[in-house]
């Protein structure tokens, strides 16, 4: 006679929801058998034997842990030859070869609840079959008495009968390992988690075709392509993910399993530098209409003394101070309330002043942007300044018709210049420091001594001025028309040299370059020309900007220009090739942080980033390429370490997510620094070059699972 109604065979990894499950059990009134039950000393082979000899039910937990145990499918074997089996499922795994054919309950979805209306059908089922003395209950439509027979051969079962069993063995092919038993459980399995992967491709496909069709960031004729391609690289990183696990024999219902969210996450590490130092963004949106990115208007730029940093002011009511050989930002000027039209470095550079809308002119220190003295004193918009050569004065140019010439060190008005009739637009200081150009609306540029006040001399631009700039050896002069005209003179003699037109129909800036043999011009449109001044022919047309360029600015060399522009971008370009150098902006981020973020050297080397056009330099590319994936590896590698560590410790519980969380932690911090330092754009890149690197690791990743597993069949075969 049976001595238990229920034997258990299971994984001790799997212990916690046994223990629940020989409760439900217990509770029914069933005697449960499993290995706690193994008496002190006992030998534990035989004990089990006995104990799988006497029980009227063998119940197999079919899981990741027990599906590669030899133990628990020779215990699964002897339930099925004698039909007292009773499988149950709690892991998306395939079930081995040989017991698949068993209908098998489903607790998949049991997360150790004992009111879970799955385990309750499953215990009943259990009850009613060891009741009866036969298995798998859900293959019988109703018990019937004619099964009560089939307890019988139970009781006659002796131990001797056993060694019979050989012909039974080869049932299960044990010569083989756990890996090399199962593949994709059914045809309806199959075709479900295929479905599953083209519905997640579609998903990724119409979320990027959203972000195609309602921005500038895909040109519309490649759109389709775009939206295409987006969807079978989500596809084939899903199905590259399905088989591998599917040959590791634990392919998952879930439509984002761990594996593949493990996958996604290593691909966005490894894109990042990209990003964060290649800043790929820029080279992407080359050619789209930058209005585009959410961002603000710039309105001048300036160069220090050393021609080292950059100061561009904005619409977006900041100044920012930029390394003007790599576009690193050094800092923001923040505290103006409205629109910022002009900044400039003291002759030290450790000072700036900046001109507003907000009808003042703020003093701040560059080292830190804080706020040092704010001169207030105009009746209208503050639209320039400048800081004499000698540090020893600031003048503003403002929308009053006035020019105020302040003290830097009191916040002191020195004097006040008045004379022209209409908006004052620029001032400059020429490089002795003794004489202050200003031009105006009225059409003037007047000339001045600003140490006493003298009016110098006048002279007619043409058109309402907007800009005015002295050469770099102070000889000459030159202004910039709101109706395209650009006209130089001598600063003694004020005698004209030339006057032309910019070739737009307005002129907003001027500068001097290559030794003040050309002249730079900028206007509404957004090519900037170099014009030679002795003939004043056109020797360059310098293209890239977007919109029209509001500010011009040269070092004191002459060798590199800098160009302002309503595309919400500040450019550095060497005069000599015409070739653009650095692109900084005034952009606004994903999000804003209530702190910043510093960039860590891991993703971002000590050189700081610059735009790559990788088109041209695909070595760049693949350079960053490498190295982020270099760095998700190492990332990788330390999560599984640490993973190894809890597994010894029998922390399970934990180690199990440590891979995706460690993963997943990094990742978020890569995201926050694109977010709060890029476009919104530059978020969606991010994603779409993820699934470059997921697909090839994805493919990969399954063709080494199928060779081990190949590999395996054959030794089979082989023993």
């Amino acid at each position: 006679m049976a001595n238990h109604d229920v034997f258990i065979s299971y994984s001790r990894e799997d212990r916690p929801k046994i223990e629940k499950l020989a409760h439900a059990l217990t509770q029914k009134g069933l005697r449960v058998w499993w290995d706690p039950d193994i008496k002190t000393g006992a030998g534990f082979r035989q004990e089990i034997a006995d104990a799988l000899d006497s029980t009227r039910s063998v119940l197999v937990v079919w899981s990741r842990n027990s599906v590669g145990s030899r133990f628990v499918c020779d215990e699964a074997d002897e339930g099925a030859a004698r039909d007292v089996l009773f499988p149950a499922l709690i892991d998306n795994v395939d079930i081995p070869l040989g017991f698949r054919q068993i209908q098998t309950a489903d607790l998949t979805h049991w997360r150790g609840n004992l009111n879970d209306p799955a385990l309750k059908a499953f215990v009943d089922a259990i009850q009613n079959g060891a009741r009866s003395g036969g298995g798998a209950p859900a293959r019988r439509r109703a018990p019937e008495p004619a099964a009560e027979p089939a307890a019988e051969p139970v009781r006659e079962t002796a131990k001797p009968a056993k060694k019979v069993k050989p012909p039974k063995q080869k049932k299960m092919p044990k010569q083989r390992s756990a890996s090399s038993k199962y593949t994709t459980t059914g045809s309806q399995k199959r075709l479900a988690l295929y479905g599953q992967a083209v519905f997640m491709a579609g998903l990724i496909a119409a979320a990027f075709a959203a972000l195609a069709y309602t921005s500038d960031f895909v040109f519309p004729t490649y759109r389709p392509f775009f939206v295409g391609g987006m969807g079978l690289l989500a596809f084939l990183s899903r199905i590259g993910t399905l088989e591998a696990d599917r040959a590791a024999g634990a392919a998952s219902l879930a439509l984002l399993p761990r594996s593949f969210i493990a996958l996604i996450l290593f691909s966005l590490i490894a894109t990042a530098p990209l990003l964060l130092e290649g800043r790929i963004y820029a080279a992407a949106l080359e050619g789209v209409q930058v209005k585009g990115i959410d961002g603000a208007d710039i309105n001048n730029v300036t160069l220090d003394q050393a021609g080292d940093r950059l100061l561009t002011s904005s619409d977006d009511s900041t100044v920012k101070l930029w390394d003007a050989r790599t576009g690193v930002e050094l800092g923001a000027f923040t505290d103006h309330e409205e629109w910022v039209w002009g900044a400039d470095f003291s002759p030290e550079g450790d000072f700036a002043v900046s001109a507003s809308r907000d009808l003042s002119a703020n003093i701040w220190k560059t080292s830190n942007a804080k706020l040092v003295r704010k001169l207030t004193g105009h009746a209208n918009s503050v639209v320039d300044a400048a800081w004499s050569p000698d540090g020893s004065a600031i003048a503003t140019a403002s929308n009053d018709d006035t020019i105020i010439i302040w003290d830097p060190e009191t916040g002191d008005i020195l004097r006040t210049l008045t004379g022209h009739s209409d908006n004052v637009n620029a001032v400059d200081f020429d490089p002795a420091g003794n004489i202050l150009a200003s031009a105006s609306a009225d059409g003037n540029v007047r000339l001045w001594n600003w140490r006493n006040g003298a009016r110098i001399g006048a002279v007619s631009i043409g058109g309402p001025g907007n800009d005015v700039k002295f050469s770099n050896d102070g000889s000459m002069f030159a202004a910039a028309a709101d109706n395209g005209r650009i006209r130089l003179w001598r600063t003694q003699s004020r005698d004209r040299i030339a006057s032309f037109n910019h070739g737009a129909d307005k002129a907003f800036a001027v500068a001097f370059v290559d030794g003040d043999n050309k002249l730079a011009t900028s206007g509404i449109d957004p090519v900037i020309r170099l014009w030679n001044v002795a003939d004043q022919t056109v020797a360059a047309e310098l293209e890239g900007h977007q919109r029209g360029v509001r500010g011009l600015d040269s070092s004191s060399d002459g060798t590199r220009l800098v160009s302002g522009s309503r595309d919400n971008t500040a450019r550095v370009w060497d005069v000599t090739s015409g070739k653009e150098i650095i692109t900084m902006g005034h952009i606004t981020s994903a999000i804003d942080l209530p702190m910043a973020i510093d960039t860590p050297p891991l993703f971002v080397s000590s050189q700081a980033p610059v735009p790559v056009d990788f088109t041209k330099d695909p070595a760049a590319a693949g350079y960053l390429l490498g190295k982020g994936v270099a760095i998700a590896f190492a990332i990788l590698f330390a999560a599984l370490i640490v993973k190894g560590i809890l597994w010894v410790l029998r922390a399970r519980a934990i180690a199990r997510p440590t891979v995706v969380a460690a993963l997943f932690a990094v990742a978020a911090y890569v995201g926050l620094l694109i977010a709060s330092a890029l476009p919104v754009e530059a978020l969606s890149l991010w994603a779409t070059l993820a699934f470059i690197p997921a697909t090839v690791f994805a493919l990969l990743r399954w063709m080494w699972r199928s060779a081990i597993l190949s590999n395996i069949n054959k030794r089979g075969r082989k023993g």
